[in-house]
C-alpha cells in the first residue's frame, strides 16, 4: 500500500545539503509533492518534504538515509501525512 509521507529534517543551513536531500530522492525516482525550507536558530534550518506514492517501509528507509547525511541533526517521519490534492 502506498500513501504520502512527510519528513521533517533539522539540519545545518546551506544549499548544498538541500541539494543532497533532493538528490537522494531523485536517485530513488520519488515524487516530491511539497518542499519547504525555513531558517530556525543561527545556522540551522527545518526542511519539510512531502512525498507521494511511498510505501511505509520505503519511507523508513529514506528517513534512515537522510539521518546519515552530514549536516543533518534529526529526521522525523509522519507516514500518514495528509496531502491536499
Amino acid at each position: 500500500m502506498t500513501s504520502a509521507a512527510a519528513f521533517l529534517v533539522e539540519a545545518e543551513s546551506g544549499a548544498a545539503l538541500l541539494c543532497r536531500l533532493v538528490g537522494l530522492l531523485a536517485q530513488r525516482d520519488l515524487q516530491i509533492h511539497e518542499l519547504e525550507a525555513r531558517p530556525r536558530r543561527a545556522g540551522t534550518s527545518e526542511i519539510r518534504i512531502v512525498l507521494t506514492g511511498l510505501a511505509a517501509h520505503e519511507a523508513q528507509i529514506v528517513a534512515a538515509k537522510m539521518e546519515r547525511m552530514i549536516g543533518v541533526s534529526a529526521v522525523r517521519l509522519d507516514p500518514a501525512a495528509a496531502v491536499a490534492a
